[in-house]
C-alpha cells in the first residue's frame, strides 16, 4: 500500500516509515517541520489547512495519523483543543473525499482522563479496556475523545475503516524508569502504563494490514508496568476505591488491556523494560 503518515518528523513517525518500508509498504511523511532522515518523500504541511491535507491525500491507500500537540502546556489549552481537532478532522474528511480506504488515529490513554486530571478519581475497574468511561478534564484528553467522536461519524457515512490507538506512554528510551521506581506517586495518573516505542510503531501498521470495519477503538500496551513491583499493591495503594481487579492478574501487570489488540490486529508486544535494563 501507499501509505502517508502524518507527524513523520517525528520520534514515532519516524519508526513508523522504518516500519512501513521494512514490511513492503510504500511511504510518504507530511509534517510542519522538515524530516530529520531521507526515509520517504516528506511533503511540509499544515494539518490545520484543509487544502493541504486534501493534495497530499491523492492516490494514496491508507493514512496513519499522528500529527497533534503530544501533551498539555506545550500551548495555550485553547491551541491544543483546537489544534488536534482540526488536524483529526480535515485528515478524515481528506481520507472521505480522496477515497480512502484506511486510516489509523493514534488517540491516547489520556482520553480516559487520568493523567491530567485536575480533580483526581479512580478508575472503575481495571485493566482499562475499551468500555471503560472517558472522563477528560484537560483539553488533550478531550481533543483524543473528540478525535474518536469524529471518526464515528466518518464510518457511518461511508465504507472507511478507522482505527484509534490509545497509547500510553511512549518509551524510546529506558533511562529515566529506575528514577520512576524510587517514586510510584509520580506514575499513579498514568496507570504505570507504557509502550516501546518499537511496538507502538508496529501497532500502527497492523490495522493497516487487517480486516476490520467502521471505527474500532483499541487500548495497547506493553505487558507489565514500568513500576519494579506488583501492580496491585501499587493500585491497592494509591487507588485503594477501585471496585474491580480482573482476577488472576499477579506480579508486574499493566493497567490497560489490550485483548482486544491481540485478538483483531495480532499486536504482540516484544520488548519490555525487563529487556533493555540490567537490575
Amino acid at each position: 500500500m501507499k501509505v502517508v503518515v502524518s507527524g513523520g518528523s517525528g520520534r514515532l513517525g519516524q519508526l513508523v516509515l522504518n516500519d512501513l518500508l521494512a514490511n513492503g509498504h510504500e511511504t510518504m511523511s507530511l509534517d510542519r517541520v522538515p524530516s530529520p532522515s531521507r526515509l520517504a518523500p516528506s511533503w511540509i504541511v499544515d494539518m490545520t489547512r484543509s487544502g493541504d491535507v486534501f493534495q497530499a491525500f491523492n492516490d494514496v491507500d491508507a493514512v496513519v495519523h499522528l500529527a497533534a500537540y503530544p501533551t498539555v502546556n506545550l500551548v495555550p489549552d485553547n491551541e491544543t483543543f483546537s489544534n488536534n481537532v482540526t488536524a483529526t478532522y480535515n485528515v478524515l474528511n481528506a481520507a472521505l473525499m480522496q477515497g480512502v480506504r484506511k486510516v489509523v488515529v493514534a488517540s491516547s490513554i489520556a482520553a480516559f482522563g487520568l493523567i491530567y486530571a485536575h480533580k483526581e478519581w479512580n478508575p472503575e475497574y481495571l485493566p482499562l479496556d475499551e468500555e471503560h468511561p472517558c472522563k477528560p478534564q484537560d483539553p488533550y484528553g478531550l481533543s483524543k475523545v473528540m478525535g474518536e467522536q469524529i471518526a464515528d461519524s466518518f464510518v457511518a457515512k461511508s465504507e472507511m475503516s478507522i482505527c484509534s490507538l490509545r497509547f500510553p506512554n511512549i518509551a524510546f528510551d529506558y533511562d529515566r524508569f529506575p528514577g520512576r521506581w524510587r517514586d510510584p506517586a509520580a506514575g499513579r495518573k498514568g496507570l504505570w502504563t507504557y509502550i516501546d516505542a518499537r511496538d507502538a510503531a508496529t501497532a500502527c501498521r497492523l490495522p493497516l494490514e487487517a480486516k476490520l470495519e467502521g471505527h474500532q477503538i483499541f487500548t495497547l500496551s506493553a505487558p507489565g508496568s514500568h513500576h519494579n513491583g506488583p501492580t496491585t499493591e501499587l493500585v491497592e495503594k494509591y487507588f485503594p476505591l477501585v471496585r474491580k481487579i480482573s482476577a488472576n492478574l499477579t506480579g508486574n501487570w499493566s493497567c490497560e488491556d489490550s485483548g482486544k489488540a491481540m485478538k483483531l490486529l495480532g499486536y504482540k508486544p516484544m520488548y519490555r523494560w525487563e529487556d533493555e535494563i540490567k537490575l
